[in-house]
């Protein structure tokens, strides 16, 4: 039986090879760079699925990651969380305007769905332990709040490092069809971390008010009409009560504005996308005009839609984890096709 553990390494490939290779390995996260000219990226992945969720150990040299605004849209990996417990090195960067510093026992919070740029830096080899899962998992354990930038130390940063890193421990010795249930483990030692971090965290927003409105936006995302003025009225909430639950968005409008903007992004780059105009498009997806979302896309993206239609389209296809771990597997040395980088599956 094929094996559902994935392990990756630079040290598979030649050495001049190792840059190319190491980023189109983290390109579903984040862009990869060197920070030292000189020296060449290196890092490795042993991970595993369990659940929903996709847990296991990372290594790295001094590098940096960015992740952007077209990034998010290409890796189909908006609706999940990077959680990481620091062993060896440091991270350090801006989460959407949070700033952090993460050393060893630390635990560091991502929303894949939101931009952040970090410096990891080692020695000589870094080391973390990593968890992908749902942003509903892990923001049911926070109570609705977001938790990116956020950074756990102490009690609570050791009560959970000392559960994933049991379950890492374990993972060459676990039945992969058995595997799931530790994602359970998981999500149980996460509601006690954070709980005994409550203090600490940002306010806890309206969740039911949060999951009503994304169902609302999801449901009219086309109409021109959208925004706080008509959602304020169909969910009978104030206004402030609206930012409030969406604060840490940067308002119900931003969002609005962001879910178009994706929509936008993925019809672009469907391989199936027949040749509609982009004015055509822009109405269809909430847009008053094609120079309104000329403007918001080259804001957004940095670039016009029409040069991200010709700069190749991409198949974003089901944002779950089942297709990431596919994509990481491609890269293990046990794979047919690994290294002709030209085929690598993309998002």
């Amino acid at each position: 039986m094929k094996s559902a553990r994935i392990r990756v390494s630079t040290r598979s490939v030649d050495p001049a090879d190792a840059d190319d290779f190491w980023r189109s390995v983290t390109r579903p996260f984040f862009v990869t760079d060197r920070i030292d000219p000189d020296t060449s990226l290196e890092g490795s992945i042993t991970a595993l699925s369990i659940g929903t969720s996709l847990i296991g150990q990372t290594t790295f040299n001094t590098q940096k990651y960015t992740r952007n605004n077209r990034l998010i849209a290409e890796s189909g990996l908006d609706d999940e969380y990077m959680v990481q417990v620091v062993l060896d090195g440091q991270l350090s960067g801006n989460a959407d305007g949070v700033d952090f510093v993460a050393r060893p026992g630390d635990v560091t919070f991502f929303d894949l769905g939101r931009t952040w740029t970090a410096d990891a830096e080692a020695e000589s080899t870094g080391r973390t332990i990593t968890l992908l899962a749902p942003r509903s998992l892990v923001e049911a354990e926070s109570k609705g709040r977001s938790l990116h930038g956020t950074v756990l130390r102490g009690v609570p940063a050791v009560v959970l490092a000392q559960c994933m890193q049991s379950v890492v421990l374990a993972l060459p010795h676990l039945d992969p069809d058995a595997a799931a249930g530790y994602e359970d483990v998981v999500a149980s030692l996460l509601r006690v971390s954070l709980g005994i971090a409550e203090p600490d965290l940002s306010p806890r927003p309206d969740h039911s008010l949060r999951d009503r409105a994304y169902a609302y936006i999801a449901e009219h995302l086309s109409e021109t009409w959208l925004g706080p003025t008509s959602m304020c009225a169909a969910l009978s909430v104030s206004r402030a009560q609206l930012y409030r639950a969406f604060a840490s968005d940067g308002g119900i409008a931003l969002v609005i504005r962001r879910k178009r903007l994706e929509l936008v992004y993925r019809e672009l780059t469907r391989t199936e996308m027949p040749n509609e105009t982009i004015e055509a498009l822009a109405l269809r997806c909430g847009f008053t005009s094609k120079s309104q979302l000329a403007r918001a896309f080259k804001d957004f993206y940095g670039m016009t839609p029409s040069q991200a239609r010709t700069d190749g389209r991409r198949t974003i296809g089901d944002p779950s984890i089942a297709r990431l771990h596919r994509r990481l597997e491609f890269f293990s040395p046990e794979s047919e096709i690994l290294h002709s980088l030209a085929s690598v599956p993309v998002f």
